[in-house]
């Protein structure tokens, strides 16, 4: 410790001036007395942590004022009158309420200048050991926060990085110099006995360089801060740690928060923002009127186990033998740390994605469910469509099968009478059995078109057919009811094939429907006016259409759409169900359907359909 003399007048200086400055409300003013030059990390961090503290504070602004004293390279007695001269000038008219110091230097500092610059003003430190402390009776106007930096600490963290230590190197200032580290003097008296020092304190950082890169492997250095070398070079104390090691062949231990990321693999290190706002804290007190009586000086815990990770990992320091609690910095974030907001809502809109899909299958798998059951049941209309239909053609059916059924029986008879005959008339029975077969193919016919018209399927039954075939197919159906009801069919088919991908037997019905319906509109006509007729035609390249046309009373004008809903009709005993079971057909495969009056008086009904290449190229 230094000047003593000057600590015994400005304690007794500083209990005379306490007296009448209590009387009085303190100025919202604070002025920072820094030991160092503004350019130290550690001791920047204090002072901005006492400046955001004030400016939160309630009560008014607070003017904040700061000096530093740079005590490495300007100290002396000379400069301190400088310092004492400038200071008293410069805060003549500017009153100060509270005086915060960082450092040992800035305390003693102020304890001899007080007086004569800023009498009576209290004063409240910061960074100050607590060895050092511990041996003031300091001004009853004086307070703050003692720190506790302590070399067993660092000597066990380097015991943890170097399992085998034999030797501590110890780099830094000076022990007069020291910002913060003059108690280390006494501290190495109680040194291991298995532990040896390396003291290179002092030197320049040029001959440090070459010193620290050939060190044994049961070394571990010990950084306390360079701030002027031997050589009388100014550095920031992190600069010259970052120079240091870049060529140190062993870790670097050090006790300062600022010094981590530079080259020190960490330690017990001491933050200078607490330390800060703690200062900050008390001097508020005191602006706010309450008595430094009741602010005794008391020790603050500011240090915590902090490591370098990528310093930890070049030395190959496993993390079991840290501290208890370390905490591990500059560790590269993992896909999770980089990437957790981007990661979270990705999977947010992958789960909700996941969740649309399985509704989107759930309500395919029922839609399509429902549709199976839909057309089961459209299936079970339209085949009891059919059956109604048949039933309405049995009779003219049943006529239209006595005809070959008759021819057969008399040619039978007749083949039976000139068997009898002598000589048999070979000839002749070979016409009467020829007869017989046309019958027979007849009769076949007849039944072969009703058990197809009757087939009952339990689902669709997808095939490429010429339409011409089935507008045949149908007119052979139609033929013995067209007969007995006296109506003229007339075909007019396109000269081509009409190629179509549908249910054969559908189509017919849809046919069927349209000529039944043909019929029914024709009843009141005269005999020789009742004419129907089926066209088939190519439409452009890609649509075949059927028309059936009648000679009957026409539909009226407002009902052309009507007559396709669902149990419309005009007859006393009609169901509704033929034509709209027509549209069904026909706009499942694709097609239209639409009715017209005829000028001539009558109806056409029409409908399109895809021919199947235009169908196969449009599912492709």
């Amino acid at each position: 410790m230094r000047s003593s003399w000057w600590l015994v007048v400005a304690m007794v200086f500083g209990i005379a001036s306490a007296v009448p400055a209590a009387s009085a409300p303190l100025s919202r003013s604070v002025l920072i007395i820094d030991q160092t030059n503004p350019g130290l990390p550690f001791y920047a961090a204090m002072a901005s942590a006492i400046r955001s503290t004030l400016s939160a504070a309630r009560g008014g602004r607070i003017s904040v004022y700061a000096e530093y004293l740079d005590l490495n390279r300007f100290g002396g007695e000379r400069q301190a009158q400088v310092r004492n001269d400038y200071f008293r000038e410069k805060y003549r008219d500017n009153p100060i309420g509270v005086i915060i110091t960082l450092g040992t230097s800035a305390l003693e500092f102020t304890l001899r200048s007080r007086a004569a610059i800023w009498p009576g003003t209290p004063v409240v430190f910061a960074a100050v050991e607590k060895s050092v402390g511990a041996k003031w009776r300091l001004p009853s106007d004086v307070t703050g926060t003692l720190i506790d930096l302590s070399l067993a600490q660092m000597l066990d963290t380097a015991r943890r990085v170097v399992p085998n230590l034999k030797r501590v190197v110890m780099v830094g200032e000076p022990w007069d110099r020291s910002n913060l580290h003059r108690s280390f003097k006494d501290q190495l008296s109680s040194l291991p006995d298995d532990i040896k020092l390396i003291d290179l304190r002092g030197l320049s950082v040029l001959d440090l360089k070459k010193r620290l890169a050939s060190l044994p492997d049961d070394a571990a250095i010990l950084y306390t801060g360079i701030i002027v070398d031997d050589a009388g070079v100014s550095y920031a104390s992190t600069e010259a740690l970052m120079t240091l090691a870049a060529v140190a062949n062993r870790p670097i231990v050090i006790d300062l928060e600022s010094f981590l990321g530079r080259g020190g693999i960490g330690g017990f290190l001491l933050s200078g923002a607490p330390i800060g706002q703690e200062a900050a804290r008390l001097a508020l007190r005191l602006l706010d009127g309450e008595s430094i009586a009741s602010m005794p000086v008391t020790e603050g815990s500011f240090t915590a186990p902090v490591f370098d990770w990528s310093e930890v990992q070049r030395w190959k320091v496993s993390a079991a033998r840290l501290p208890p609690d370390s905490e591990l910095r500059y560790r590269p974030a993992g896909l999770w740390q980089q990437y957790r907001w981007q990661a979270i809502a990705t999977l947010i809109v992958l789960s909700f994605q996941a969740g649309l899909i399985a509704w989107l299958l759930f309500e395919r798998r029922r839609r399509y469910l429902a549709e199976l059951d839909s057309r089961r049941h459209l299936l079970e209309v339209i085949h009891l469509n059919r059956s109604a239909t048949a039933g309405a053609l049995s009779a003219s059916i049943a006529h239209e099968l006595n005809q070959p059924l008759g021819a057969i029986l008399s040619n039978a008879e007749a083949a039976e009478v000139l068997l009898t005959a002598n000589p048999l008339d070979v000839e002749q029975l070979k016409e009467i059995l020829g007869d017989i077969r046309q019958a027979d193919q007849r009769a076949g016919d007849i039944i072969r078109h009703l058990r197809g018209l009757l087939k009952r399927g339990k689902d669709l039954d997808l095939q490429e057919f010429d339409l011409n075939d089935a507008v045949q197919h149908v007119l052979h159906i139609l033929a013995p009811e067209a007969t007995k009801r006296g109506v003229v069919v007339i075909a007019k088919q396109a000269q081509t094939v009409l190629p179509v991908r549908a249910d054969r037997i559908h189509l017919q019905q849809v046919i069927l429907n349209l000529a039944m319906n043909g019929m029914d509109a024709m009843l009141s006509a005269l005999p020789d006016m009742r004419k129907m007729a089926f066209y088939t035609t190519l439409v452009g390249k890609s649509e075949v259409e059927v028309a059936v046309s009648d000679s009957g009373t026409g539909i009226p004008q407002d009902k052309l759409n009507a007559v396709f809903e669902t149990f419309y009709t005009t007859k006393p005993q009609g169901t509704g169900l033929g034509l709209s079971i027509a549209r069904t057909i026909i706009e499942t495969y694709g097609g239209k359907i639409w009715a017209e009056n005829r000028i001539a008086g009558g109806a056409i009904f029409r409908f399109t359909l895809l021919l199947a290449v235009a169908h196969s190229a449009r599912a492709t």
